[in-house]
């Protein structure tokens, strides 16, 4: 009785602070395995779960599940750390979170309505099994068949504004857009002539807006300058998307060579493909040495390279880095600067910003020049 009572007044105290503020605060409820872990592996995954969700409070339920919270984080962003954390556990602890429900928190919400979406989104995830994550808002539900058409037909009738982002060599632009119809999946939106001239040229488009679930990726059909019009289909959710990068990241304009020192004492040549401030992306010129330096789970490494500067000056910067992607012959990585480096990358990031604005603003004006 005691636990249950708690339970019920740590949820109405996070439904109180949504009512009562504009921060954006997610439910997870999940079934965690814990038959076939010793004390050791179930304190570290305590733990985990933890620092994974800002040490918000953990509660166990009457039904065994447990439940916490998620604050200033989108749905889309949650499901990332929910699946982030789903393979730390089982990668590292060999521990399952078998079923889980996951729901951003409505201002309209009641303690019934929160609790009752939770447990429908609990069973219909223990149904599917497998580790099935099923989530949503008060409003959509991931989980039901041929839920994102739906979504997407309730969604475009209610709302004819959303917001476009692309990018140029990795800057994002976006630009809030008027729906003009959307039917039988193919959506049309009234643009800028510029943004919609420079649409013409790309293959595809990102759409956010505050009461969608995540972002959405669309293919651009078709665009029409001379009518400030596009029009897209295939839309679909993703997951993990570029639009929510916490940091910009951008192509240089120039070569960069980059070197990667192994722990091993090899060392990979290639080229700077992108960087931002926490990442770098370089392009290997061989691909085979890859397997050399990344042998069993070694993933650090040193990353050193010239980076310009104004007046044609470079400074050579030296960093600690983690592998965390292949992809053919590039390798994605995470970085760790030091508060000199990574002031003179916030530096070239902001002096390449300025390099594209400047480009973007003379393709806008070419296009009115005609």
């Amino acid at each position: 009785m005691e636990r249950t009572i708690a339970r019920r007044g740590i949820v109405k105290a996070h439904i109180r602070f949504v009512k009562n503020s504009e921060t954006s605060l997610a439910m997870l409820c999940f079934s965690f395995n814990t038959s076939r872990l010793d004390e050791e592996q179930l304190e570290k995954s305590v733990m985990l779960l933890q620092e994974q969700t800002d040490f918000s409070p953990l509660l166990v339920c009457d039904d065994g599940t447990f439940m916490t919270f998620m604050k200033d984080m989108h749905l889309h962003r949650c499901v990332q750390v929910v699946k982030n954390i789903q393979e730390t556990l089982r990668k590292s602890l060999n521990a399952e979170m078998e079923y889980g429900a996951l729901t951003i928190i409505d201002k309209e919400d009641s303690y019934d309505t929160l609790m009752a979406r939770m447990e429908r989104y609990l069973a219909q995830a223990k149904e599917i099994g497998e580790g099935k994550i099923c989530y949503g808002t008060a409003k959509y539900n991931f989980c039901t068949e041929g839920g994102e058409e739906e979504i997407f037909a309730n969604f475009f009738a209610d709302n004819q504004k959303v917001t476009l982002y692309n990018f140029y060599n990795g800057m994002p632009l976006s630009e809030e857009v008027n729906v003009l119809s959307y039917q039988k999946g193919v959506l049309r939106v009234k643009t800028s002539l510029a943004k919609s001239a420079f649409l013409k040229n790309e293959p595809f488009t990102f759409l956010k807006h505050p009461l969608l679930p995540d972002t959405v990726k669309a293919d651009i059909a078709n665009a029409v300058p001379n009518r400030a019009e596009v029009i897209l289909s295939n839309l679909r959710f993703i997951d993990k998307s570029p639009v929510d990068r916490e940091n910009i990241r951008v192509m240089p304009d120039e070569t960069i060579e980059a070197f990667i020192e192994c722990a091993n004492g090899e060392e990979i040549a290639g080229l700077i493909h992108s960087l931002a401030v926490n990442s770098i992306a370089v392009n290997l010129e061989r691909v085979e040495m890859t397997e050399i330096c990344f042998e069993g789970d070694e993933k650090h490494v040193v990353i050193s390279f010239d980076l310009p500067e104004r007046e044609k000056r470079k400074t050579h910067i030296r960093i600690s880095a983690i592998l965390r992607y292949k992809k053919a012959d590039q390798l994605i990585f995470s970085i760790y600067p030091n508060h000199y480096f990574k002031q003179k990358i916030e530096s070239y990031i902001a002096l390449q910003q300025t390099r594209l604005i400047t480009i973007m603003q003379k393709m806008v004006l070419n296009f009115y020049q005609g």
